[in-house]
């Protein structure tokens, strides 16, 4: 059989497959019987192309996929086959151009039907979610929720015994819990009683290993991503009122995506399973702070050395576009190496490569070094998205929050990540708030039992 025969029988066979996945059972003998794959072997082996019968089988696939789209979009759908038809034709007479004009006609329109095909199973998926919304939102949500878990893991009395893993975890929040809610207290306190702006921190000085810069510190030459300038009208998220099973679940929550190695299912707390891709992305996130707060330190250090710059106004507007375009490569890229991320930062261009090859080489030394587990540099920077994390997770998205979670971020010269730092905490604090609600009968066993 000719390759393309080939090529064109498989895509019969998934239009056929298809049509049948989204069909009601009363059509799938219609379908396979109008869409006879052994059929369109003998004439597709026979080397002669039966136009008029393939057109027949195309034209049966386009009129099922229009019943099976809602009315609305009948006209649409239509017209879509109405052109895609005198499109075919066209190519069909296109025979200087092509060998095979009939084969490629036929191919064409069955990657259009495959297409159409994918579009409507969206379309029914986005159906179905929004008939189930009204059951996965409030407490009917809830509930569903905690009868699937418990269908799944048993009841909360054996907790001890079938979420291993969530006990695990939950034993070792414990041992820090108290620590943790402490802190967090005491800087609520001093944010209370001395306001965050009565005294700006200079970002700190472990990289400052030559040059001198007189920083001032009026807090209106730093960069910042003001509490007051934000603009989104979303409801904030609450913060944590130090009951303990939401302050166990937060902080627990904010330990596993702070941590270096990947998230696993054989990792993860068994009522975490469900949500394993979008805590992996907050922990990406996560590294990407810190790979961007330790950047933007390492070409502070380097303007600092070169006395490159005459202000602290100057130097923060600098490094507040130099870490924007940094967030745009890192968000654009999955695997960005040293190299490429001196090269953003510093602002290289590939024409000065060989003038600031010897500053390239210091701020590519000096930004792997600092990015290493147990670097002074690395763990005081992780140490602070950390807390800036911890200040919204347990702050809430509200001003006090912000508030918190800036001024873990102002020691490192990192503020203008404020917002990546919210936005990350917020579904941290989503899933703690949905876990709890669901969840709540098996953490009390097991917080009972540690």
């Amino acid at each position: 059989m000719n390759p393309n025969m080939i090529g064109s029988f498989n895509l019969w066979g998934e239009v056929r497959d298809g049509i049948q996945e989204l069909a009601p059972e009363s059509w799938k003998h219609e379908i396979t019987e109008a869409i006879d794959l052994d059929l369109l072997s003998q004439v597709l082996k026979s080397g002669n192309l039966d136009i008029g019968y393939c057109g027949k089988i195309l034209e049966f696939a386009l009129v099922t996929l229009q019943r099976l789209s809602s009315p609305a979009k009948e006209d649409e759908m239509k017209a879509l086959h109405q052109k895609l038809l005198k499109e075919l034709a066209e190519t069909c007479q296109t025979q200087d151009e092509l060998k095979h004009p009939h084969i490629a006609a036929m191919i064409k329109g069955l990657r259009s039907v495959l297409e159409q095909i994918q579009a409507l199973k969206q379309e029914i998926s986005k159906v179905r979610i929004r008939m189930m919304e009204p059951l996965l939102t409030g407490p009917a949500g809830l509930d569903y929720l905690r009868k699937a878990f418990a269908n799944h893991y048993g009841s909360d009395l054996d907790a001890c015994i079938s979420l291993p893993l969530t006990m695990q975890w939950l034993s070792s929040v414990k041992n820090s819990e108290d620590q943790e809610w402490e802190e967090h207290q005491s800087s609520l306190f001093s944010l209370k009683s001395h306001g965050s702006s009565s005294k700006v921190s200079v970002p700190f000085t472990t990289l400052r290993t030559g040059g001198s810069f007189l920083v001032k510190t009026n807090g209106s030459a730093m960069g910042s991503t003001s509490v007051a300038s934000e603009t989104d009208n979303k409801q904030p998220e609450p913060e944590c009122t130090g009951e303990r099973i939401d302050l166990l679940v937060r902080l627990g929550l904010l330990k596993i995506v702070s941590g270096v190695s990947g998230l696993t299912k054989e990792t993860l707390p068994e009522t975490f399973m469900l949500n394993l891709s979008r805590l992996r992305a907050v922990q990406a996130e996560i590294q990407k702070m810190i790979v961007i707060s330790t950047s933007i330190l390492v070409y502070r250090q380097s303007l600092l050395m070169e006395r490159a710059v005459n202000s602290i106004a100057e130097m923060e507007s600098i490094l507040s576009e130099r870490c924007n375009k940094l967030s745009r490569v890192l968000d654009r890229v999955d695997d960005v190496g040293i190299e490429e991320i001196v090269q953003v930062v510093g602002g290289f261009s590939e024409d000065d490569d060989e003038k600031h090859k010897p500053r390239k080489l210091v701020m590519a030394r000096m930004l792997a070094k600092s990015l290493q587990a147990g670097d002074p540099v690395f763990e005081k920077v992780s140490r602070a998205v950390y807390l800036a994390l911890r200040g919204i997770v347990l702050g809430g998205s509200g001003p006090c929050g912000r508030k918190l979670s800036e001024m873990s971020l102002r020691p490192i010269g990192a503020v203008m990540l404020a917002e990546r730092v919210v936005a990350a905490a917020e579904v941290l604090v989503v899933a703690a708030a949905v876990s709890t609600g669901v969840h709540r009968p098996w953490y009390i066993t097991l917080t009972d039992n540690m």
